[in-house]
């Protein structure tokens, strides 16, 4: 029988290298629900193609757009919010590909309902991994990730002892200023910061990678995933992007997972999972690629990873605020409101208080939803 999939995301990056996935394992996997927020015309590519039973669609002009396409004779489509959507869906894996905090709180769904969830969304672990491990362990859902350092991570871990590991090691490209110095960022534009040397990824996450947030957000991630103290997470750059993390071991023996930088390979692994397929697309020809080097990570340059590992390692609400004060700078940014260093600033400043509220479900919300409003204020009070 085939495993149903929701796809949440499903027009982005990751959701159509999932769709690629399920084209080819065709008669593994069904999917029965598409999520996407305003990018109607792929989405109404993947309908006609995959005719999947229900979609919600978050952009209300979008949604009004799309009633009138002649895919949606035999789609339902559901206009409540994506969590309620997770909630009332029937399907056996959810596979979480949308961006930022959005994702939380239809992980949270799909984990009440028991499933497997395929996670590409590291926003829900950074906001709230304690919590969403506590839920796992309630209602025996599973949690595989995606993202292609963390797969390589899950697929090594499982076959040594955890009392064995020394540390891991999760590497990065770089971005595109990994040899730009740090008193020219400020002169960084959005058109430069868009510019990845290596992946190919939304407009959100390729800032991300520039400032390096996004590796915080994966120190982060693995911090939960793993159950790893953050002086055992360690991370380097990798120009190439052909090793994708490695795993030290007390012997001083270190692993790598080694392969193409391309994502249809870890999210046939956390579909497949565990089950080990052979795949069809491309693999890595080592006498290709003649160099692979490796530099130490300048976090004195890439603040926000040092600012990732601080709020980390305060646990609680603090990475939902760096988070939440990031996702707004980073729009900020790409508008075009702020500088690329103004990033650094704002959300440095966001971070330095002092909170004693605990971590639930009800004080993400709010603390998210404050946070977002305060630097929003910020940034508007610059201009002024």
């Amino acid at each position: 029988m085939k495993k149903r999939i929701l796809l949440l995301g499903a027009t982005g990056s990751i959701g159509t290298n999932t769709c690629s996935v399920v084209r080819e394992f065709n008669n593994d996997f069904e999917i029965v629900g598409m999520s996407s927020n305003s990018k109607i015309d792929v989405l109404r590519t993947l309908c006609t193609e995959f005719k999947p039973k229900t979609v919600n669609i978050s952009d209300k002009n979008a949604l009004n757009i799309f009633k009138d396409y002649d895919c949606t004779d035999n789609i339902n489509i559901y206009e409540g919010s994506i969590a309620d959507f997770v909630k009332h869906t029937d399907f056996d894996i959810l596979v979480n590909a949308l961006t930022g905090y959005a994702g939380f709180l239809p992980t949270i769904e799909a984990i009440k309902k028991g499933k497997t969830i395929a996670l590409a969304n590291k926003e829900t672990l950074v906001v709230g991994g304690d919590i969403i491990n506590e839920l796992l362990k309630e209602h025996n859902a599973s949690l595989i990730p995606i993202d292609s350092e963390h797969s390589a991570i899950f697929q090594m871990l499982r076959h040594f002892p955890k009392n064995a590991l020394s540390k891991i090691i999760i590497t990065a490209s770089g971005g595109p200023f990994f040899r730009t110095p740090k008193e020219e960022l400020k002169n960084v534009t959005v058109e430069m910061a868009l510019k990845h040397p290596t992946w190919s990824m939304g407009s959100k996450i390729t800032i991300d990678s520039a400032t390096m947030m996004n590796k915080g957000f994966e120190v982060i991630e693995a911090h939960h995933l793993f159950n790893l103290d953050y002086d055992m997470i360690e991370t380097i750059i990798h120009p190439q992007s052909l090793i994708h993390s490695m795993a030290e071991f007390i012997d001083g023996e270190i692993y790598a997972q080694i392969g193409k930088n391309d994502m249809r390979l870890p999210i046939q692994h956390a579909l497949t999972y565990p089950e080990i397929k052979n795949t069809p697309f491309e693999k890595l020809r080592l006498y290709e690629h003649p160099e692979i080097n490796f530099y130490k990570m300048d976090i004195d340059k890439f603040i926000m990873l040092k600012l990732a590992y601080e709020c980390g390692r305060k646990g609680g609400l603090y990475p939902c605020i760096l988070n939440a004060a990031n996702e707004i700078c980073v729009y900020s940014f790409l508008e075009k409101k702020i500088g690329f260093t103004d990033i650094f600033n704002i959300v440095s400043k966001i971070c330095n208080r002092k909170i004693n509220i605990p971590l639930t479900i009800e004080n993400i919300i709010n603390m998210d939803n404050e946070i977002r409003k305060e630097t929003a204020w910020m940034i508007d009070s610059m201009k002024k």
